[in-house]
């Protein structure tokens, strides 16, 4: 049965020019001042147990600035813990950014920037705790396209009080110009991108992250809400590898020069901790410790190892036959020399698995940018589908032939997730089992959809479960088969796969994960539209998370 979240528990207040409302109790946050200086607000992330990363942005400044900072154990600020002052300029496009110290663990703090004539809003954070901790609440969202709606699920959960920690997963702004991915959409409704043109310098994605951070809905999830992020492909070019994306063509530039831009201003615009001493700023992976019950371990996995993607164009001539298609998934496919992550990133995963274990948290938790589990395109020949093929369009009947093709020859429908990179997910496998570690929780983004997953290795020994998340606006490609279309191809999707329980591709929404020492409950809440204001939001499937025999187990809840 979905459960309703009433329009009251989903919107922060009436008026959209405020960012937060004013309340009385201790977790409150104040309305801000209404001034632009600080039109693109505040934001908090990249905690541990005594620091976090607090950021803001002097809007409108032409000259080196400098900036106030406080931090304070309580909203109004009469107990201030931390102060400082810090200078931004040009080279840094005005942002701000400090890792303050010397914190509490597990403690919630406010925080706030001034400069000579305005105060910014203010923010709401928190360390990560020590010790036993009975609770942990995650919002997990992926896949935030400017143009192709409102971000309405932000809203929501800025107005969730229960929300320790939002984990985007990847895709926090979207490369494209107007004429591109998702253009018509932002015409439609008055969200098209800026710049116009695809992005490619650095002075373009500054440009497009300020866009993002102007959003009400992010400002005001931001401000409540401490974030850990990670990227995916979207925030350089889509679907990129070590040395070019499929996005990025040679009169465009440089792809070094343009990925190094597109990391700087990612740098820049989020709060995130700088580059580790001997990392580059593509070496960006973590490890998050929340006491005795959680691990949660972050992926990078576009930028520092990763193989080109396979694409079927160029096998086309080598697929006509069954036994072709299962030779090509044999030795090109699955050919070990290809990666998904680099050395380095996998020897950090092997000695963090191996520290989670051995100080015995409850909970092993993988922050992964694309969808892990083995999968296979399902068979569509049946009369619901030959019927629906003469409703489509063009565009949409080839979509619909294409799908068929795969499945007639029990083809991977995506190469660029973990299934076109079946010996990178072994050897991932291998890691966490050589540590004990075959209870593994993969929270993945990128696919537009929502999973329930369970994960084994080519052993076929259990190494998990995996819940997928849905794009916070952007759609998934097959809704151009109709929502009916749609949802029988999920059914038939996790029919044939036996390593998905369900999926839906037809929302937009987010995961809310509450984590216990007995056990964690998810809960897929989507929104009824992104594409106007006016809104609900509703639980549309749950699942509670059992741990036993050393790997964990769904239980479904209708």
């Amino acid at each position: 049965m979905a459960k309703k979240i009433t329009r009251r528990q989903a919107l922060l207040g009436a008026s959209l020019a405020l960012l937060m409302p004013m309340r009385d109790s201790q977790g409150s946050l104040s309305t801000p001042s209404s001034s632009t200086t600080f039109a693109h607000g505040v934001a908090s992330g990249d905690p541990d147990q005594s620091s976090v990363v607090l950021w803001t942005r002097v809007s409108g400044a032409q000259a080196p600035v400098d900036c106030l900072w406080q931090v304070a154990a309580d909203n109004r600020f009469r107990h201030i813990v931390a102060r400082g002052s810090v200078q931004t300029d040009h080279t840094i496009d005005y942002t701000v950014k400090i890792t303050v110290g010397d914190l509490k663990p597990g403690t919630q703090y406010f925080y706030r920037f001034e400069t000579q004539d305005s105060q910014s809003p203010t923010g709401r954070t928190r360390t990560l705790p020590v010790g036993h901790v009975e609770n942990l609440a995650l919002a997990v969202v992926t896949c935030s396209n400017y143009t192709f709606g409102y971000f309405n699920a932000y809203e929501v959960i800025a107005a969730d009080e229960r929300v320790d920690l939002v984990v985007h997963l990847g895709d926090y702004i979207y490369e494209h110009g107007v004429a591109g991915y998702g253009g018509d959409v932002g015409e439609r409704i008055g969200r098209a991108h800026e710049p116009s043109h695809e992005i490619t310098t650095l002075a373009d994605y500054r440009m497009r992250h300020a866009q993002y951070k102007s959003d009400i809905c992010s400002q005001a999830m931001h401000a409540q809400h401490p974030m850990v992020v990670i990227w995916d492909d979207h925030e350089s070019a889509n679907n990129p590898w070590m040395n070019g994306a499929s996005n990025h063509q040679a009169v465009e530039g440089d792809w070094a020069t343009r990925r190094d831009v597109s990391l700087k201003a990612y740098y820049e615009w989020l709060p995130i901790r700088e580059p580790q001493p001997g990392n580059t700023a593509a070496e960006y992976w973590r490890h998050y410790k929340f006491g005795d019950l959680v691990s949660l371990i972050t992926l990078e996995s576009r930028h520092t190892g990763r193989s080109q993607q396979i694409a079927y164009k160029d096998h086309i001539a080598s697929l006509q036959t069954a036994d072709q298609a299962q030779h090509f998934l044999e030795t090109v496919v699955n050919d070990p020399r290809r990666n998904m992550l680099s050395s380095k990133m996998e020897s950090f995963l092997a000695t963090e698995i191996q520290e989670s274990v051995e100080a015995n948290r409850r909970w092993r938790l993988i922050g992964n940018p694309s969808v892990m589990a083995k999968s296979i395109s399902p068979k569509l020949n049946e009369p619901f589908f030959r019927q629906l093929r003469t409703t489509l369009n063009s565009a949409a009947a080839s979509q619909l032939d294409g799908l068929t093709s795969l499945g007639e020859l029990e083809l991977p429908g995506d190469l660029d997730a973990w299934e076109g990179y079946p010996a990178a997910r072994e050897r991932f496998y291998n890691i966490a089992d050589e540590a004990g570690a075959n209870d593994l929780l993969v929270l993945s983004g990128d696919s537009h959809s929502f999973w329930a997953n369970q994960l084994f290795n080519d052993q076929d020994s259990a190494m998990g479960l995996e819940l997928g998340a849905t794009g916070i606006t952007s759609p998934r490609s097959l809704l151009a088969l109709g929502k009916p279309g749609l949802q029988r191809f999920d059914e038939l999707t996790a029919a044939t796969n036996k390593e998905i329980l369900w999926s839906d591709g037809r929302h937009r929404g987010y995961i809310h994960v509450n984590i216990s020492h007995a056990g964690i409950h998810a809960d897929f809440i989507a929104v009824s539209t992104v594409e106007s204001r006016q809104y609900s939001a509703q639980v549309i499937r749950s699942f509670d998370i059992a741990k036993s025999d050393n790997t964990l187990h769904f239980v479904t809840k209708d």
